[in-house]
């Protein structure tokens, strides 16, 4: 009698032993592929590096890419993860993960779930600024810093002075504001390598940043820097091409700068205390929304530089979206909430036990109830991650009922 073609010749199931020798056998099998994968990739990099010349300045790129490559294949243990950070100070996204501090406990995760990185830094008054593949954790209260890799500390460099600010680029590029016994602050900018490629001595007319962002392209850095004009506080915007290296002041405003951010390779947008200007990179203002008396909650701008507002007045909270032209999307009051997250066409508020979703048109999608307190929220085009205090875990939204 001939055998079916379609069934298996051997019906018994296997043993518990054999299951579990093919499941070790097929990761150390993927483990075999991340690995060539990764050496690949490696190897790719460094051949490219070396036809542009470029392997000289930045070994680092090659670790960066590797990284980037490792987070990418390896399979994570996913969410919920028990992160270590009680009370969440800064969040950033970083590419394939985040970095997460809080006190003197700063931790990077992949978006799997798997830790990649832990540091106690005991920083008496610690603070990051993040790019996509590095981040620069410094001390407010001193004079050291730590630039961090994903995975693995990079460098560690004790300066002169007090650090008052520290922003990270997108490649690597790290500046620095520190006191300074010269002149009013300092302005430092380093390389990926952590060379010092520019110094800004700034008098007491030019001010001392409190916001800084690098350019989508890290060739030009903006600083909001304030500074005193007839007993009032004012704040200049400068834009300074790494290039050159000579400042130019694209604007004025009266107040304290809460944001500052590039919303296009030509745009940057400013936030005070009571309005918002988007400025030409170039110099002039370009557009405005002012907060009608209403102070500021929470700002949120997504990488297509479409913005979200959380204005509030007494107990009363008002939801504004306005696109990258500052041109309002929406307008209207919304319930009691503490922060705000926009990605594209969502809008997520945290409110003291849930998160909200709605348009940038305002229209309410659905409420999601938690346990503990939501203090942040990153989402992308895969998943939505809710911080509440120890706790990360996924949020997804209600399914319809039919």
């Amino acid at each position: 009698m001939k055998k079916h073609r379609d069934r298996p010749e051997n019906d018994t199931p296997l043993s518990e032993g054999r299951v579990e020798y093919l499941a070790a056998a097929q990761a150390r099998a993927r483990g075999k592929r991340v690995r060539r994968t990764v050496a690949l990739v490696a190897l790719l990099t460094a051949l490219v590096l070396v036809a542009t010349g470029w392997l000289g300045q930045s070994v680092t790129l090659v670790k960066d890419c590797i990284d980037t490559t490792r987070i990418a294949l390896a399979p994570g243990p996913g969410w919920p993860q028990q992160t270590g950070v009680m009370e969440l100070a800064r969040l950033a996204p970083m590419t394939g993960g985040f970095v997460e501090l809080g006190g003197d406990s700063c931790v990077v995760y992949a978006h799997t779930g798997t830790r990649l990185n832990a540091i106690q830094s005991g920083y008496a008054r610690p603070a990051l600024a993040a790019g996509k593949t590095r981040f620069v954790l410094y001390n407010r209260s001193g004079n050291e810093l730590r630039v961090e890799s994903r995975t693995q500390n990079l460098y560690t460099k004790t300066l002169e002075n007090s650090i008052f600010l520290c922003a990270m680029s997108d490649n690597g590029t790290l500046a620095v504001v520190t006191d300074s016994t010269a002149s009013m602050a300092q302005l430092l900018v380093y390389s990926p390598d952590l060379e010092q490629e520019l110094r800004w001595e700034m008098s007491s007319g030019d001010g001392t940043p409190l916001r800084m962002a690098f350019s989508p392209d890290s060739r030009r850095l903006a600083a909001a820097a304030v500074t005193s004009s007839g007993g009032q506080m004012q704040t200049n915007l400068y834009v300074l091409p790494l290039a050159q290296g000579e400042p130019l002041n694209v604007g004025s405003q009266g107040g304290v700068p809460q944001w500052v951010g590039w919303l296009s390779a030509n745009t940057l947008l400013a936030v005070y205390d009571d309005t918002a200007v988007l400025y030409n990179a170039g110099g002039g203002e370009r557009a405005r929304y002012d907060f009608g008396g209403q102070s500021l909650r929470d700002i949120s701008v997504d990488g297509s530089g479409n913005v979200a507002l959380l204005l509030a007045s007494g107990q009363i909270c008002q939801l504004v979206t306005l696109d990258k032209n500052l041109t309002v999307q929406y307008s209207g009051v919304v319930s009691a909430s503490n922060k705000v997250v926009r990605a594209g066409n969502a809008v997520y508020r945290l409110t003291d036990s849930s998160v909200e979703c709605e348009t940038a048109a305002g229209e309410h999608q659905w409420t999601q109830t938690l346990a503990a307190r939501p203090q942040a929220l990153l989402a992308d085009a895969k998943q939505i991650l809710v911080f509440c205090g120890n706790t990360v875990q996924t949020v997804t939204a209600p399914k319809e009922r039919s």
